[in-house]
């Protein structure tokens, strides 16, 4: 199969591609006798019932109903966000009222209307998803202080500024956020039997209004949410010591404070928080909120340097320049990589105002300090992005090495990973990015359905992390780093070569300078602008190039500000920006600010791109923020993002539907075998017959652990609570269940909306050529997939994860109809 019908794949949600070479060696024991088998996932024909041509796959069923959801907001608190903030309070109502009280759906998946709480859909139509009847929000900052660093966001002293050291502790626990009606903790909650949504809108918007923009400027915005849901030992605070085989007494090395026997000391009040907060059944959803790229500085050694404004960088060598993956790209003033000579450069530039060894003032702006690191200083100070995607989906943790890979990982140093450690399902936790991109480059023509827009003047759907890589858009965005980090011997790890390819967009290229291709009057960032300093720092880079610039609901005179205290872009010392022109690129700038930014958000973005499918990606430069047309238009302000999020979300809060029709038998069963599993039960386990389940086949058992296992295919680890300690049921369909009746029970599942008193499952189907069962049943799928697996009496268990091997027809057979 060539490329472009991979891509074809993916959008048209046919079959998640990661997935395959996982699974596929279920079918030769999951499909029963008769029906034939393949190693092939979805694209190879196995064998002929005509006029439909057949083939066997697989899928994993997760949790046919979520009814709680745990939604934490990472929102950048620095300078320039008030206005985005602004943007969002006015979004919220849109996503809470969607999540409890959720729109109408006719039988082609299209939204109808919202009908009063609680009361029913208009006759033929029915909700995308049951309501929402039990929320937990949070809200946590950008802030996390400096690394050590004690300077501008310093973390006690008379420098300390409280907004710039929130270390992601719940804004509704912090002083600024007590007035926002949160529990004790610092979240709210929402109880469909007792909460008023207006009320429940309204604290939430407080919350987000008291994040405020006076936090710090290196926006943890990654980091901030691992420390809260994810890190095992977060600090309660850090220590500067004498730094290991150092022959300098200085404490020029920062560690996480200890007790007398060498343990960390741990933040007891987040921890506490995170338990309160994290349901272990509950859908997540974690929400990134940002106008800058991602600043989450390694904590350890010495990184701190990075965040300390008083001193001068180091610089890089001179092969960094050429070459940051070079092995004698190394930081002046460090050990000289062997084989590498002592670079002239790090002696001084003659033509600067130099001092050995470090940055010219003119390039060593702080503002651009968490740029373009290797480069510029021979050294990356940031965690690696893998510590991010590794955080969502592993078990597991190696706790103490920047990337936590468990890869050569000892095993005193593995740790459970808090956010699965109750046994949620990896495809219940889910990641979104409002950041920094124009949202031209992420928007798409089509509905959810694949349908064209009714209206792309007054619609805006931003495309899935699944149609951004089927169309190439990621590495258009993204193009592909040339820096990687890698596990290595040492807990800082090792940079590998990787040949780096810059995004095709030029708009998310970090720059300092005019970037290439870059229009004057450009619908996306206006034009590029002069970013060095002026007056007594005439020349000095101070700034990046914007990705992207959408105009305030509110043009603000930047005369009347003050630039010490008050955020403001236009101010009278520094125009040449095309924020302060009425119409970017085209007349001179003022002191009015008409227009606001966000520079490329890479590292969050390729956190995203490496997350997968359950990523989610919006633009934070808003296309529509007239106010007048909030109630009448689908793109206004933020309104596009909490669709975004919704619809990913729904996936998993609804039954899901198939992407293809199943054969049935002459006796109306269907050829397909469900095996459900239980991570590391609480009781014993046991496989109940009055709820439709056996002990699967031995050999059914075992490949289905194979599949479970953390390296596919091999055996289970040791007490592994998804693998080798989880329980195995079959799920039986409702014929062959402890049913009084198997043919009523079936007539029962298939059309009764209640389905009283009848356990297992049922195939439903109504498509051109299958008209299996009550219509009214797949009401809520997608035009192109009107067929599911009803599960009835005890359904689905919770926290489980099915597979579920059937027979089908082939892609190839329904493009063909």
């Amino acid at each position: 199969m060539d490329n472009q019908r991979r891509r074809n794949r993916f959008v048209r949600g046919v079959i998640e591609r990661r997935r395959c070479w996982r699974i596929w060696v279920l079918l030769a024991a999951l499909v029963p006798a008769g029906f034939g088998s393949s190693s092939a996932c979805l694209d190879r024909p196995i064998g002929s019932v005509p006029p439909v041509t057949t083939n066997s796959f697989v899928d994993k069923i997760t949790q046919n109903a979520v009814d709680k959801v745990d939604l934490l907001f990472m929102i950048d608190n620095s300078v320039s966000m008030s206005d985005k903030q602004a943007i969002l309070r006015l979004a919220i109502p849109d996503l809470v009222a969607r999540l409890v009280n959720p729109v109408c759906i006719d039988s082609q998946g299209k939204p109808q209307g919202t009908p009063p709480a609680g009361a029913p859909c208009p006759q033929g139509q029915r909700r995308e998803f049951n309501p929402i009847e039990d929320i937990h929000v949070a809200l946590v900052s950008s802030s996390l202080g400096d690394a050590g660093a004690n300077d501008y966001c310093a973390a006690a002293g008379p420098s300390h500024v409280p907004e710039r050291v929130d270390l992601a502790h719940l804004m509704g626990s912090l002083p600024r956020g007590q007035d926002t009606g949160a529990t004790a903790e610092g979240f709210l909650e929402w109880k469909a039997s007792s909460t008023d949504p207006k009320e429940f809108s309204a604290s939430f918007q407080r919350m987000v209004e008291s994040v405020g923009e006076n936090g710090c400027g290196w926006e943890a915005s990654l980091e901030s949410w691992y420390r809260f849901l994810v890190d095992p030992f977060p600090y309660r605070e850090l220590a500067r010591v004498r730094c290991p085989g150092s022959s300098s007494d200085a404490a020029n090395c920062v560690q996480a404070a200890s007790d007398g026997s060498d343990k960390i000391l741990v933040d007891q009040t987040l921890l506490a928080q995170r338990k309160a907060f994290l349901r272990p059944d509950s859908l997540v959803a974690i929400i990134m909120l940002s106008d800058e790229n991602d600043c989450s500085i390694a904590v350890g050694g010495s990184s701190w340097v990075v965040a300390d404004g008083q001193r001068r960088m180091n610089r890089g060598s001179s092969a960094c320049a050429e070459d940051p993956n070079s092995k004698c790209c190394y930081m002046c003033g460090a050990r000289v990589p062997e084989g590498c000579r002592e670079d002239a450069i790090c002696d001084s530039d003659p033509s600067e105002d130099a001092i050995p060894d470090r940055m010219p003032r003119t390039l060593d702006g702080v503002n651009l300090r968490c740029f373009d690191q290797k480069r510029r200083f021979g050294n990356d100070f940031l965690y690696p992005t893998a510590r991010y995607v590794n955080a969502l989906k592993q078990p597991e943790l190696c706790w103490n090495r920047p990337d936590l890979s468990l890869e050569g990982c000892p095993a005193a140093d593995r740790i459970p990973n808090p956010l699965f450690s109750g046994g949620r399902d990896r495809s219940l936790v889910f990641l979104g990015g409002i950041v920094g991109v124009p949202w031209q480059a992420i928007a798409s023509e089509l509905d959810e359905n694949n349908r064209p827009l009714r209206d792309p003047t007054k619609e805006l759907r931003f495309k899935t992390s699944v149609e951004l890589e089927a169309d190439d858009t990621w590495s258009k965005i993204l193009g592909s780093p040339g820096v990687r980090w890698q596990p290595a011997t040492e807990s800082r790890g090792e940079i590998a070569a990787s040949p780096a390819v810059a995004p095709e967009n030029p708009l998310m290229i970090e720059s300092q300078s005019a970037r290439p291709g870059v229009a004057s009057g450009n619908p996306y960032n206006g034009r590029e602008y002069d970013t060095s300093g002026r007056g007594a720092l005439a020349g000095t880079a101070m700034d990046l190039e914007y990705a992207c610039i959408f105009p305030l609901p509110t043009p603000r005179d930047c005369s009347s500000k003050d630039p010490r205290t008050e955020a403001c872009d236009c101010y009278g010392t520094d125009l040449d920006r095309p924020l302060c022109e009425r119409e970017p690129g085209n007349g001179s700038p003022g002191t009015m600010q008409y227009w606001a930014k966000a520079y490329p958000g890479t590292r969050q973005l390729q956190v995203l791109r490496d997350y997968g499918e359950n990523s989610i990606v919006a633009s934070i430069c808003a296309r529509n923020v007239d106010i007048g047309t909030r109630d009448t238009r689908t793109d206004f302000g933020y309104r596009p993002a909490m669709d975004a999020i919704v619809d990913r979300l729904k996936e998993r809060l609804g039954d899901r539907c198939l992407p293809r029709a199943l054969l049935t038998a002459e006796d109306d069963s269907v050829p397909c075998t469900l095996v459900e599993t239980v991570p590391r039960p609480t009781s014993p386990c046991e496989c109940d017959p009055s709820i439709a389940r056996k002990d699967p086949d031995a050999r059914v058992e075992a490949l289905v652990r194979a599949q479970l296992s953390r390296q596919p295919g091999a055996p289970c680890g040791a007490a592994d609570p998804e693998c080798d300690e989880a329980c195995l049921c079959e799920v039986l369909q409702v014929q062959e269940a402890a049913n009084p009746d198997p043919e009523a029970a079936l007539r029962v599942c298939r059309e009764e909306e209640e389905a009283s008193g009848v356990e297992g499952w049922c195939y439903l189907a109504d498509t051109r050529d299958q008209k299996i069962g009550n219509a009214a049943l797949v009401d809520g799928c997608p035009a192109t997939q009107r067929q599911k697996l009803r599960f009835v009496g005890g359904g689905l268990q919770k926290n489980t994860t099915t597979f579920v091997a059937c027979q089908g027809s082939s892609l190839a057979a329904q493009r063909a109809q």
